[in-house]
């Protein structure tokens, strides 16, 4: 009787863990980005993407793959703040607005900026992708 029982619970569990519909830590999209890809020219170039959501920050910045920009000194849940890098200038103007701008591209290679958001366990990106000149 006692594996019986032990079985059971045992299905139970396992059952339990597969509910496809909502797993336990993953979220659905709470950022809603207007666009997740933005293509600049090689010349100065900006933009402004927009958020349904409101509850996000930026959670890394990378630029050719170098993830060094440091964001200790910045709270980005907050509702403006603005990250200025000798190449780009990243600034959340409001809780729905995010401002981005790129210097001109003099490197004679394609540049490519990801920047990361975070809302709760719900993770999304920008990628801007700035033409060689």
């Amino acid at each position: 009787m006692k594996k019986i029982i032990i079985l059971l619970i045992s299905f139970l569990a396992i059952y339990s863990c597969t509910d496809k519909e909502d797993p336990i830590g993953k979220w659905g999209d709470n950022i809603k980005l207007s666009q997740k890809v933005v293509n600049f020219t090689a010349q100065q170039d900006s933009t402004v993407v927009t958020t349904q959501g409101t509850w996000w920050w930026i959670n890394g910045i990378g630029l050719n793959d170098d993830w060094n920009y440091d964001l200790n000194e910045i709270d980005t849940t907050k509702d403006n703040f603005v990250i200025e890098e000798a190449d780009f200038i990243i600034e959340r103007i409001n809780t729905t607005e995010i401002h981005i701008s790129m210097n001109p591209n003099q490197t004679g290679l394609e540049r490519v900026l990801l920047i990361g958001l975070q809302a709760g366990n719900y993770g999304d990106g920008i990628m801007v992708i700035q033409a060689a000149d």
